[in-house]
């Protein structure tokens, strides 16, 4: 089988149907060779038809050979950058562009170059099915086990620039009262690539950040537009408190992820600041908040610290943020909140961190950050930086 050959057999395999996943394999086992050269139920035609790239359907995945993909890369390369330079393409070219450059994107995920050239394949055809397919594909890199993908931010802009291109797209298609069900939908799908992405690497702040970029950018904007008249104050509330809880579960699932708790907090605030509504017939023209979610989960995040992560830093540096902030916080509503972590912390003595010093160490830096942050609530540095609770981190790595 030629390189040639290779490149279609990997842009074919990463486009089939119910494919969410890839993963570049040192070898393929003999178990797996003999299951492609049959045709038994658990191959089928997916994996005979893209030979020697193993395609498991069933498993929503797909297995890259390590010597396939260097033999792939090297003839991508040469014919790639031979193509590049050409000020317009046929319909053939244009199809080789798109096989190659998927093959360098591979390989590396900072290739600017191959970037570009799929942005331009999109300016050239763009329309509902090619943004579809190009936006399953990034989906796929971002979300699965590779080694720089996920982090890569040169992907995810690509990946935000696709996003605007069918949100853009699907504004001029469909009717003014589904719009906002349009995005809703899109921010649940990209929600779940930020949690796969974040799955596979620790502290995915590219990740993180384009799902704040996401409700930021698109879903905020919507909700002041004429098309949010169609839709309830409750009807926003139920879907903003379904994200949250969606968040504060995989954050919980996820205690030392600090960038997960970053974004807990933000999605909170967001959350606090786009459901004061005051009826869905007008845009809104007075502000109240209601805080009472925002309350509740860090309530329900107290007890979680204290009792199951009270080593993990980044959940105290959430709760020290979070309590802190006067804007969603009132001075009587700190006061109790510190009491109960100081209830729940002498109540744990006899935990297996028995020291009492670092229990009380906490609350002190709990209500010194409290008076520092409420002071500078308004500036967008963390002050919090300059005095971490060290005993926390210490014991969390010995742990």
């Amino acid at each position: 089988m030629q390189a040639s050959e290779y490149c279609l057999s990997i842009y074919g395999a990463l486009a089939t149907p119910r494919i969410h996943e890839v993963e570049i394999l040192k070898s393929v086992s003999p178990e797996i060779q003999e299951m492609i050269s049959t045709d038994d139920d658990m191959g089928g035609v997916y994996l005979k038809q893209y030979y020697p790239i193993v395609v498991v359907p069933q498993e929503q995945i797909v297995g890259i050979p390590k010597k396939i993909l260097l033999s792939a890369f090297a003839y991508a390369r040469s014919v790639f950058f031979d193509l590049a330079k050409l000020d317009e393409w046929t319909k053939e070219q244009a199809r080789k562009v798109s096989c190659t450059s998927l093959v360098l994107i591979l390989v590396g995920s900072e290739n600017l170059t191959a970037i570009n050239a799929r942005k331009r394949l999109l300016i050239n055809n763009c329309n509902s099915a090619t943004l579809a397919e190009e936006y399953r594909l990034t989906n796929i890199l971002l979300s699965s086990r590779l080694s720089h993908h996920n982090k890569s931010p040169m992907l995810w802009n690509y990946h935000q620039y696709i996003v605007s291109l069918r949100v853009r797209r699907a504004h001029s298609d469909i009717a003014d009262r589904d719009r906002v069900r349009f995005i809703e939908d899109l921010c649940k799908l990209e929600l779940q690539t930020v949690f796969a992405s974040a799955k596979h690497h620790f502290m995915n702040y590219y990740a993180w950040d384009n799902a704040r970029w996401i409700f930021q950018t698109l879903y905020s904007p919507l909700l002041y537009s004429p098309s949010a008249r169609y839709y309830s104050t409750v009807y926003i509330r139920k879907f903003l408190e379904n994200i949250v809880s969606k968040v504060k579960k995989w954050c919980q699932a996820h205690a030392s992820d600090s960038s997960a708790w970053s974004y807990f907090q933000w999605i909170l605030f967001f959350y606090v600041d786009n459901s004061f509504r005051e009826s869905s017939a007008d845009l809104p023209t007075s502000r109240k908040l209601d805080n009472s979610l925002l309350l509740q989960c860090v309530t329900d995040t107290i007890k979680f610290a204290t009792t199951i992560s009270l080593p993990h830093e980044s959940v105290w540096c959430f709760l020290r943020r979070i309590i802190s902030d006067s804007r969603y916080i009132s001075e009587r509503r700190k006061s109790a909140y510190i009491e109960l972590i100081s209830s729940y912390l002498k109540s744990r003595k006899n935990d297996r961190y028995p020291v009492g010093e670092s229990y009380s160490k906490d609350i002190s830096v709990l209500e010194e950050q409290s008076r520092t942050l409420s002071e500078y609530r308004d500036k967008e540095i963390c002050i919090i930086e300059g005095s971490i609770n060290w005993i926390s981190v210490v014991r969390h790595l010995k742990g």
